[in-house]
């Protein structure tokens, strides 16, 4: 796979965003229906012979595990097909951090985060359970975190159903599915799974987000799997003291040896964690680096490179840009915009300069024919006030302000007795 290949004549692979021992991830563009999509594939030949078949149902299964999860703390499946050799998942694009990535750089999150990401989860399993579908390799590498704090649970790829399907489940021979750090005993026995291990693995989540640790390690799968099966259950409040006692005894239940001791549903938990939520926002500061804020130059973000190769990257970009939405692909257009503002130098004098405000004043206007009324509202109205401190450009100002009227009226917002955008 490389950057500008096509899939099915309709998906343009950008950039890749992760890769597994027998597939890979690509953020892409979905030329037909103009937005930023993932791509999931499962090559074939990394795959050993013998297994084919059945990863091949297994990554099947996942789309259409996912697709029946109608949520919002469920990535969407826009499409499944074969390139080459190739299966691939088409999905909605996640921006955000990792929750993994989260906890390394934190080490231990505050009490109310780290409730507001499990009541989230457990709102994802209350509507995978109740489809019968158990995810079984939950964990924070599989959990997303969204600029606006919302929660996303990925990767449905061992989910298997429960009742009478379980006893035939896609598996190879001899092998348990499921991560060691966050699997639930009865599953490292190779048992039946069921709801309750996916509990289990809340509860290793939760310890972690809280102590900055699985809740057991070793140096190898099996010692761990086997830790898991005996050791016994630590305390979270013996390694983070701030810890409210009743929360510390829910950890200490969902990490219970038997499912039938554990609470008996992720609505009980969820309803048992919310009193925690602080009333903060969740959302955390590395999950919050999305440049079409609101602020005084929403789109500008600092990029140091030589004055001719950015001139000459800009250029490029302009160029690619305008081809872009000649064929009506303006959210990739308005992407491509956003990356030459990068190149320029962004110091308030280069701010008002005539290539930065025509880039600006491009920018906004894609954004408003891509639908996107909101931002386009927001860099329409920078522009606006930007504009108005520098002589000469008061038409232009004007016409901002106008657009970003405009856009207010298509988000159905009011507008005060001046004229003025009342911000919501």
């Amino acid at each position: 796979m490389q950057a500008g290949e096509r899939i099915a004549d309709r998906y343009e692979l950008t950039y890749p965003v992760g890769r597994g021992g027998m597939g890979q991830v690509w953020a892409g563009f979905d030329e037909r229906l103009d937005r930023p999509v993932a791509i999931k594939f499962l090559r074939q030949l990394d795959v050993p012979e013998e297994e084919r078949e059945t990863a091949g149902k297994r990554f099947r299964r996942e789309a259409r595990a996912t697709a029946r999860l109608d949520h919002p703390g469920v990535p969407a499946v826009h499409d499944l097909g074969v390139h080459g050799e190739d299966l691939y998942l088409v999905m909605q694009l996640v921006p955000g951090i990792v929750l993994a990535d989260h906890i390394a750089e934190q080490e231990r999150l505050p009490v109310g985060e780290a409730a507001s990401v499990a009541v989230q989860v457990c709102s994802v399993l209350m509507a995978a359970h109740a489809a019968s579908l158990v995810h079984r390799d939950l964990k924070p590498q599989n959990i997303m975190i969204t600029p606006s704090g919302v929660v996303k649970v990925l990767d449905f790829g061992v989910a298997a159903l429960l009742g009478p399907a379980e006893a035939s489940r896609l598996t190879a021979t001899g092998r348990t599915l499921g991560t060691p750090a966050y699997i639930a005993p009865e599953q490292a026995q190779g048992g039946p799974v069921g709801p309750a291990a996916d509990l289990y693995a809340l509860g290793c989540i939760f310890f972690e987000m809280l102590g900055g640790n699985p809740p057991y390690e070793a140096a190898n799968a099996p010692d761990l799997m086997r830790r898991h099966i005996d050791s016994p259950i630590p305390i979270i409040t013996e390694y983070r003291s701030d810890v409210p006692e009743d929360l510390a005894h829910l950890i200490y239940c969902l990490l219970a040896k038997d499912p039938a001791e554990r609470p008996g549903s992720a609505g009980e938990v969820r309803q048992l964690v919310a009193p925690f939520l602080d009333g903060d926002s969740p959302v955390p500061a590395a999950a919050r680096t999305d440049h079409r804020s609101a602020s005084a130059s929403p789109l500008i973000a600092p990029f140091s490179v030589p004055p001719q190769q950015s001139q000459q990257n800009v250029g490029q970009l302009r160029a690619q840009a305008r081809e872009l939405a000649e064929n009506e692909r303006f959210v990739q257009a308005a992407e491509v915009l956003e990356r030459a503002l990068r190149l320029v130098p962004h110091g308030r004098g280069e701010l008002l300069s005539t290539e930065v405000m025509a880039l600006r004043v491009d920018l906004a206007s894609l954004l408003m024919l891509a639908g996107d009324f909101r931002q386009a509202r927001h860099a329409f109205q920078s522009l606006a006030s930007d504009l108005a401190q520098s002589d000469g450009k008061q038409d232009l100002a004007e016409e901002c302000r106008q657009q970003a009227i405009a856009c207010q009226f298509e988000l159905g917002e009011s507008i005060d007795a001046t004229g003025a955008v009342s911000i919501r």
